[in-house]
């Protein structure tokens, strides 16, 4: 019997390539340094940090949380589809992601005008600096996972990848999936920790 690193049909690589990885890495890292710089802050100003939080908007954070979590599902959906060939289903998922991305963006940027309306800016408080830069340095992502998922989907309709080709697809989804999980940690750490 073969063993599993002989058998000539098994993929070895990581899903979208080992670039992909390195950079969803950094972007963990990079996230997880603001998350412990958050913690920090908050332990030396707590009344600040909730005098914040109770100016936020759970419920539209919670709408944004599951938006994502939608996307997440339909770009490992394109994944799957790619994978059988499926390239109509592909396209459709990719897609659909893209779409949640844009509808998380209208729903963010409707917070920030809120926000803003209150007198909030960057300089108002530590809580108010942390909260504008993390997520809107996550806004930029949520806009950069669009800007992939766009041409990737409309490639995947003309058939340009497929299973021989699944590389590009893996990869978008790869950080779709990246910015589905900081919104994960970033959606309580703000909104719901008191």
């Amino acid at each position: 019997m073969s063993s599993p690193a002989t058998l000539p049909d098994e993929r070895r690589e990581l899903p979208g390539g080992t670039v992909i990885w390195l950079f969803v890495a950094v972007e963990l890292l990079t996230f997880g340094l603001f998350f412990f710089g958050f913690a920090a802050a908050r332990r030396s100003d707590p009344a600040a940090f909730g005098a914040g939080q109770a100016q936020l908007h759970p419920l539209l954070g919670a709408v944004n949380t599951c938006v994502l979590l939608t996307g997440g599902l339909l770009a490992a959906r394109g994944v799957l589809a790619n994978r059988r060939a499926d390239a109509s289903t592909a396209a459709a998922c990719l897609w659909g992601a893209a779409a949640t991305g844009v509808v998380f963006m209208g729903i963010k940027l409707h917070e920030y005008g809120m926000v803003f309306a209150g007198g909030v800016s960057l300089s108002t408080s530590t809580f108010w600096f942390f909260y504008l830069f993390v997520t809107g340095l996550h806004f930029l992502h949520v806009l950069a996972g669009v800007g992939f998922l766009v041409p990737t989907a409309w490639r995947t309709g003309r058939g340009d990848y497929g299973p021989t080709e699944p590389t590009t697809v893996e990869a978008v989804a790869v950080f779709w999936h990246l910015v589905d999980l900081i919104w994960v940690f970033l959606f309580p750490l703000f909104y719901l920790v008191r």
